[in-house]
């Protein structure tokens, strides 16, 4: 106990006709006295918790968000071989065939993918940028059965063109070179281009003939925050 509440006398005490002995007083005195620190105590501890929960608040306000990235894939090549067979004039497509093919293709990727609930390969991203780009063109598909796809083989259906049923494959060029034809040169060349870039690379072929060509690359690109 502190020295100076020692030197304190008690003395009796009259309040409203009641008188307290000065031992009373004193128990009385102490009592106070005891409840007052306690109620220091309790403001003081409720102070350092405030202001501990404000510092961590600021610090939290502090901290640099995360970066944020999106995946990019966009086109970097597209080669189309018109008649691969020239001596058969029933192997010749237009372009604009060869593009509605393509797309058709993919949308039945899009529409499977969508029934699934799967999530999308890197693979399959490309491909729905291809899609993507192929409307922009103006493209749009055309009625198709048979449709399956397998993760390595790509994508396959038939579709009717020229009055025919036709067999239109469409998949990474190291898998659709066993699944064609030899490649017409062009179509050659941007194949080994494309890889050389380190892209995704896919070919269209048409009754085992090769159409088209597609080099695609993919980067991660930073999200401006607003």
């Amino acid at each position: 106990m502190p020295s100076f509440l020692n030197s304190i006398e008690f003395n009796e005490l009259n309040i409203a006709g009641i008188t307290l002995s000065a031992s009373q007083v004193e128990i009385a005195f102490y009592v106070i006295v005891g409840l007052i620190s306690l109620l220091l105590i309790f403001l003081l501890v409720k102070l350092v918790k405030s202001l501990t929960n404000n510092g961590g608040r600021k610090r939290v306000k502090a901290a640099p968000p995360e970066p944020k990235y999106e995946e990019i894939f966009e086109i970097e090549s597209e080669v189309f071989e018109t008649n691969p067979y020239k001596s058969d004039p029933d192997t010749y497509f237009e372009q604009s065939t060869i593009r509605t093919v393509t797309l058709t293709l993919i949308i039945g990727l899009r529409e499977h993918l969508a029934k699934m609930a799967e999530n999308a390969s890197d693979q399959h991203k490309a491909m729905a940028a291809i899609a993507k780009h192929l409307e922009g063109e103006g493209a749009t598909p055309i009625a198709f059965t048979q449709w399956n796809q397998s993760p390595i083989q790509g994508i396959a259906a038939r579709i009717i063109l020229n009055g025919k049923s036709r067999t239109a494959l469409f998949g990474p060029s190291l898998a659709m070179v066993k699944a064609s034809a030899p490649f017409p040169k062009d179509i050659s060349d941007a194949i080994e281009s494309g890889h050389a870039a380190g892209q995704s690379v896919f070919v269209l072929a048409i009754d085992g003939l090769a159409y088209g060509e597609f080099s695609v690359s993919h980067r991660l690109q930073l999200v401006e925050s607003a």
